[in-house]
């Protein structure tokens, strides 16, 4: 999943499915731990997301 997924899936949750902003941003939020220190990759620049 690159930065394109990442942002389709948030736009997905907060569209689709009209998610709260908390619960857009606990995602966003799980999405980057789990990248970051358990796969140990950066996902990129999501600065468009955040």
């Amino acid at each position: 999943m690159g930065e394109s997924e990442i942002n389709a899936f948030l736009t997905h949750l907060a569209v689709k499915d009209k998610v709260s902003a908390s619960t857009q941003n606990q995602a966003l939020s799980a999405i980057l731990y789990l990248y970051r220190q358990v796969i140990g990759r950066d996902v990129g620049d999501l600065g468009e997301v955040i």
